[in-house]
């Protein structure tokens, strides 16, 4: 995968922004496999909170409210009132009778609309996640602190694989897997790294791409969306299947690419609907296929180890990333270079 991203690295005049993410998702597995072993005392406490309370409140902004969407997502599964608010949003619009734990997400601990929702929030129980030890979110919450210190690239790759990273193993403490399961996930990938490349010719020519996915995989979905317009400059709309499919699928045509991410089980049995749809508007089609089930007709299907869960989506963190930064350096020249923005947001 590495080595997709290097050949088409190769049509840029600077390298510079793509060589720091990849200097970052090099060490992501092993940091993320660190992360594990140093944030055990602060992942009991947060799922003791969790049980205690039955309910979870996340906020964040960026790829850190899509992972908490993630996480909430899961935490439902297991029974648990988990809610993932934009800290922007809940600055402006507070929840005024949450009495439960709260996880602010942010790898920098400095985002300005998270840090500023703490006086919100006196009384109540927070928890932090960061990679920032030294943060307001690091010094004013109990954080569970990913290791091997802050992501220095603009993209976010090692940071978001990092934080999911420790919320599956809040979710083993929780019960629903066992610790061997994350550590087998993290080392998982595509069956083959020719579908990615593949998967690579077909969005490079395409003229628009939207990304969709149902429950925990529509994060996903807008994760691989975010980092592929930050990084490529480009439009990537992302909706949840159900809202993609009540209007805004009639943008979809031959000019299109549509990137499915696709869980095993009922959810994944729904994705054949594509299948009708791709006839009549003749888009090409991408899916991430982590279901048992036959591939999508006419697509074009990425395939990993099957399931539904976090731990799946941990499995195609490198995979998705590797294809949102190729694709990027084939439509943006200066790929991880940002123009207007920052890797910290100190500015609302």
């Amino acid at each position: 995968m590495r080595t997709m991203i290097e050949t088409c690295a190769a049509l840029l005049g600077d390298k510079s922004g793509v060589e720091a993410i990849l200097l970052e998702m090099d060490r992501q597995i092993a940091d993320a496999k660190e992360s594990i072993e140093t944030t055990k005392v602060g992942v009991r406490e947060l799922a003791k909170a969790i049980k205690a309370h039955q309910s979870l409140l996340l906020l964040g902004m960026g790829a850190s409210h899509f992972a908490n969407e993630l996480f909430a997502l899961q935490l439902r599964k297991l029974g648990v009132q988990a809610l993932a608010v934009s800290a922007s949003e809940f600055l402006y619009d507070p929840l005024p009778t949450w009495k439960g734990p709260v996880l602010l997400t942010s790898q920098s601990g400095e985002s300005v609309e998270t840090v500023r929702c703490l006086p919100l929030l006196e009384g109540l129980q927070l928890f932090g996640i960061t990679l920032n030890e030294e943060s307001t979110i690091g010094r004013k919450t109990e954080a569970l602190v990913a290791h091997g210190g802050a992501e220095k690239a603009f993209a976010g790759t090692r940071s978001v694989t990092l934080t999911i990273t420790i919320m599956a193993s809040v979710c083993v403490v929780l019960g629903l897997e066992s610790k061997r399961t994350l550590e087998q996930a993290l080392e998982a990938g595509p069956e083959s790294q020719e579908t990615l490349l593949q998967a690579l010719g077909i969005l490079s020519q395409a003229y628009q791409v939207i990304a969709t996915g149902r429950s925990l995989f529509n994060p996903l979905a807008q994760l691989f969306a975010l980092g592929c317009e930050e990084l490529s400059r480009r439009s990537v709309l992302c909706l949840e299947t159900g809202q993609l499919r009540h209007g805004p699928m009639e943008i979809l045509g031959p000019d299109s690419a549509l990137v499915v991410f696709r869980q095993d089980g009922t959810l994944g049995q729904l994705a054949s609907s594509f299948e009708d749809l791709q006839k009549k508007a003749g888009f090409k089609l991408v899916v991430f296929d982590a279901s048992s089930h036959q591939a999508l007709e006419g697509s074009l299907t990425v395939r990993f180890p099957s399931g539904d869960d976090i731990f799946t989506v941990v499995g195609m963190m490198t995979a998705f990333q590797s294809l949102m930064i190729a694709f990027a350096c084939t439509k943006n020249p200066q790929t991880g270079l940002p123009r207007y923005g920052s890797k910290v947001t100190i500015t609302e």
